[in-house]
């Protein structure tokens, strides 16, 4: 997923961002400079309206970067790392150990270049790992309890495979053709060894969609068509904007344009079989060929096309690779565990009720999001929305209910507008802060000027979502308006 580096306006030294929306005219720190920072203090009388409300946190808006919550030893320019140990430039990494290049995920050790994830072990350039991840693997894609492989995509409960496309529970593998123990062993230490020469004498090697070669497109890139979502996302919505913002907002597909503004994005393109498939932008995944994408029915009827073998051919690493290419078949998507009612959505594992995600992992009532794990009554936000309810246009976002506009909080409750809070509760326009109630702009007021100034800005916002489907300011703009920080 995309991160994003800045330079400290306090230090000049780089800053992580684990989000790819903040806007280049904001004035960013790291983690341990905040307390540098110094703003002169706020009359609370002089916020008459929305437009000084908002003018006076363009003033103090400094996005911070190198964020941490939790416990956590040895975290090395990560972003939004939450209870880990030993992690070198990762973001959104939540109770993981020896990580490194890694991103969105959980309860992994020792993995690299990994992203995202759901448990995992010894794990190198891999992407979309879920449920029981992958262990001892090598460029495996939308994998699931795949342990022991190499160069793989959307197998699931396998083991020992090698450019392998859309198998269940197999072993002993390679190019989907089935191999005996020996034949098998003899195979992959040859391969694997060659790999080892190529990544020792060129510090990198060919990616999974590489083998594929330079297909043209089948077709232009196709423009969107947003549905409608069915009738218990369409309540949930109602009843998010409902708590949310004290009137219910009805017709979700009125404000997708909104929701999916800041959100991963996903081309649609003519796949293999001439029906439209979803390439989400993804490294690697974003340069499959579209002639080789296909939907998930038609890629494991696939599964069975395997490439041919002499008795004793021991074909070089780049022509096993070409063999594979010529058989393989994608299907970025995933199916598993009990799940029911998921519309437009590609991954998805025991979740209900959603509509037009990217991940719902043990979700429900959600729509227009990109990852949702665990949480329900999600609306917008990327990249990650972790045991989380009720929140629109909130990211990477943990532990957090009812929030609006929201980004990299943890352990907050009703809080809009708000940019790196942990345990905020009943925010508005909070950056950096901990441990406030009833906070405007990080000062304390009351619970009755709270009241006064939330009125004030859900009036304004209900309004303008009427009028227009969508607000034209979000959490990553309130920091566009150049400004000069005073430190000390």
């Amino acid at each position: 997923m995309s991160d994003r580096n800045a330079k400290s306006a306090v230090s000049g030294k780089p800053v992580m961002l684990s989000s790819p929306f903040y806007p280049q005219a904001a004035a960013f720190a790291r983690q341990e400079e905040l307390g540098l920072l110094n703003f002169a203090p706020l009359n609370i009388n002089e916020i008459k309206d929305v437009d000084s409300l908002f003018a006076a946190a363009s003033e103090r808006a400094v996005y911070c970067g190198n964020k941490v919550f939790g416990r956590n030893m040895n975290v090395e320019e990560g972003d939004n790392v939450v209870d880990c140990i030993d992690v070198l430039h990762s973001h959104d990494i939540y109770s993981s150990k020896c990580v490194a290049y890694c991103a969105i995920g959980r309860y992994a050790e020792s993995i690299y270049g990994v992203s995202p994830f759901w448990r995992g072990n010894r794990a190198i350039r891999c992407s979309a790992c879920y449920l029981n991840g992958a262990s001892r693997c090598f460029e495996c894609y939308y994998s699931n309890g795949i342990s022991d492989s190499y160069y793989t995509f959307n197998c699931s409960g396998c083991t020992s495979c090698i450019f392998c496309f859309n198998q269940r529970s197999k072993s002993r593998m390679i190019g989907n053709l089935q191999l005996g123990k020996e034949r098998y062993l003899e195979l992959k230490e040859k391969l694997v060894s060659e790999m080892a020469q190529l990544l020792s004498r060129d510090k990198r090697i060919f990616s999974i969609a590489d083998i594929c070669g330079k297909e043209p497109e089948v077709d232009a890139e196709v423009a969107a068509q947003m549905g409608k979502p069915q009738a218990e996302v369409e309540a949930a919505f109602g009843s998010a904007t409902k708590i949310l913002l004290g009137q219910k907002h009805k017709n979700a597909a009125r404000f997708a344009p909104w929701l999916i503004k800041n959100t991963l994005k996903k081309k649609r393109v003519v796949g293999s079989d001439g029906l439209i498939a979803h390439r989400p932008d993804l490294p690697v995944i974003r340069n499959i060929p579209a002639g080789k994408l296909a939907s998930l029915e038609k890629a494991l009827e696939s599964a069975l096309n395997h490439v041919e073998l002499g008795e004793n051919e021991q074909p070089p690493l780049e022509e096993m690779a070409k063999k594979a290419g010529v058989i393989a078949l994608f299907a970025p998507e995933i199916y598993e565990g009990q799940s029911r009612n998921c519309l437009d959505t590609r991954v998805v594992s025991d979740s209900a009720h959603v509509y037009g995600l990217w991940w719902a992992r043990g979700s429900s009532y959600s729509g227009y999001s990109t990852i949702v794990t665990e949480s329900k009554y999600i609306f917008g936000g990327y990249a990650r929305v972790l045991n989380s309810e009720f929140c629109i246009n909130s990211h990477n976002v943990t532990r957090v209910k009812n929030c609006f506009e929201c980004d990299s909080c943890y352990l907050c409750h009703d809080c809009y507008f708000c940019h790196n809070c942990e345990n905020v509760e009943d925010g508005i326009l909070c950056f950096n802060a901990k441990g406030l109630r009833h906070a405007v702009l990080n000062q304390e007021v009351g619970k009755g000027e709270y009241s006064r100034i939330k009125k004030m800005l859900l009036d304004s916002v209900n309004s303008e979502l009427e009028k227009k489907g969508g607000l034209e300011f979000d959490i990553f703009t309130i920091g566009t308006r150049k400004k000069k920080l005073i430190l000390g």
